[in-house]
């Protein structure tokens, strides 16, 4: 390849990173009433090979990608990786006398990967949003006879989450041949996180000589913790052939532990009297105008454990199965955290449930088998989330599916993944209100960068 294209490469490289670095600014990225509960909405999936499946992500190892959730994989890695993915969601929600759509979207993820071949080290970096918030919503009553209120809300923001780490592979046992080894990853990621929550409530009269009310409330958020992870792995079914292992059966446990995290917030609260005039909101007399800081937002320790199978058949393909568990006691912390309350709110002992399956039906694949080279992948998740109404948890079901497909073209082993989640948001007390929604990630793996970045020099 002449040097002049490796050098337009570094190019579209970095208009590449630049353009996912900002972030959708039309409109908020999802519109859900729920999110304005807590800090958001925290279950979602921005990795596209794991949102396909279920969100299973903690123990089945990824040899081409970076998996942020377990830093312990950074060492399993096999090459020098850059991935990223694209957000968007489409929701309906449901209610007793209305029914609202709503599109929008986000960057995902954005993640390096940097591996020596043959080395038992590997180290990581990401950004990816923790949580979102976005909503819009609102109602009217009649005040009297004469007087009727419109009350509106609205919210957007979330946080962000940076992570680096590092991780070391460590050979347990080994037979002759090298096919029989039982391997443990040990790593660690520091955490930082930062971002902001804006929500907006107003009552609206229709009346113009009363002034109506708005209400601004704005929380900046920023700390560090730490992530600690384990990943085991070894063969439980092996066959060989001339000495050498040709089909295996594998067996993946992993765990991590994340500290609890004191995340520092800054709160200002702007509380205003106001009109409209033509159409435009206009603030007459501004009744608190105050910042608090030193306050106490606490987000609980999170504890992540899941167990994989993977089996690589006689003649080809590869079959893998994958679970995991989340849990985190908000409950414990919820006095730490009354400056996010609303009305009926209360914090739960967050736990999520994920199941997934991949197939591979010819990792080889060939130039003219190319969909056998593909992987497909199905899944399910169950959360019952960190805030509830009334003291029921609001719970999240939802089915995934993903391809991932190679990109031939590049004379690399890049990939684009795709992967797409149909689920519902709801609350046992609150039947009338119900949330149906469609998200979809665009996700790619792109490497190895040696390739890319080498120019030549002639003599």
């Amino acid at each position: 390849m002449p040097s002049c294209v490796r050098m337009n490469l570094k190019y579209v490289f970095l208009v590449l990173i630049s353009a996912m670095c900002t972030r959708v600014q039309a409109q908020i990225p999802v519109n859900s009433p729920y999110s304005r509960f807590g800090i958001g909405l925290t279950d979602i999936g921005f990795n596209a090979r794991y949102s396909s499946m279920g969100n299973a992500s903690i123990a089945l190892p990824d040899l081409s990608g970076v998996n942020l959730s377990n830093p312990a994989s950074f060492a399993l890695f096999t090459e020098t990786t850059f991935q990223g993915s694209v957000f968007a969601k489409s929701s309906q929600l449901l209610s007793s006398n209305a029914e609202t759509n709503y599109l929008g979207g986000q960057v995902g993820e954005i993640a390096f990967g940097f591996k020596r071949t043959g080395s038992k080290w590997g180290f990581a970096m990401g950004i990816t949003p923790e949580s979102i918030v976005g909503y819009q919503f609102s109602n009217t009553s009649a005040v009297n006879d004469s007087l009727n209120a419109k009350y509106s809300y609205t919210g957007e923001g979330g946080i962000n989450k940076v992570q680096m780490g590092f991780a070391r592979t460590f050979i347990l046992f080994s037979d002759s041949t090298n096919s029989r080894i039982h391997t443990l990853s040990l790593g660690s990621n520091l955490n930082f996180r930062f971002g902001s929550i804006l929500q907006v409530d107003r009552i609206v009269f229709d009346n113009t000589s009363i002034y109506n009310s708005k209400i601004t409330n704005r929380k900046s958020f920023s700390d560090a913790n730490f992530t600690f992870g384990a990943h085991y792995s070894f063969p439980i079914h092996q066959r060989k052939s001339a000495g050498k292992g040709s089909r295996s059966t594998w067996f993946h446990l992993a765990g991590t532990y994340e500290l609890e995290n004191n995340v520092n917030p800054k709160v200002q609260d702007i509380r205003q009297s106001t009109r409209s005039v033509s159409g435009v909101e206009l603030p007459v007399l501004t009744v608190l105008d105050t910042t608090y800081t030193n306050l106490s937002f606490v987000i609980p320790q999170r504890i992540q454990f899941g167990a994989a199978i993977t089996h690589e058949f006689k003649k080809a393909g590869t079959l893998s199965l994958s679970a995991s568990y989340r849990q985190q006691d908000w409950k414990s912390v919820e006095d730490f955290n009354s400056l996010i309350h609303v009305s009926n709110q209360s914090f739960h002992n967050s736990k999520n449930v994920g199941l997934g399956l991949e197939y591979i039906p010819n990792a080889n694949g060939g130039e003219n088998n190319y969909f056998g080279a593909c992987t497909y992948r199905l899944g399910i998740k169950s959360a019952a989330t960190s805030v509830g109404l009334n003291g029921n948890n609001i719970v999240q079901e939802a089915f995934t599916c993903g391809l991932q497909m190679p990109m031939r073209s590049s004379k690399t082993t890049s990939s684009l993944c795709l992967s797409a989640e149909f689920g519902t948001y709801g609350n046992a007390t609150e039947t009338s209100t119900k949330e149906n929604y469609a998200s979809f990630l665009i996700g790619f793996k792109l490497h190895p960068f040696e390739r890319w970045f080498v120019q030549r020099k002639y003599d």
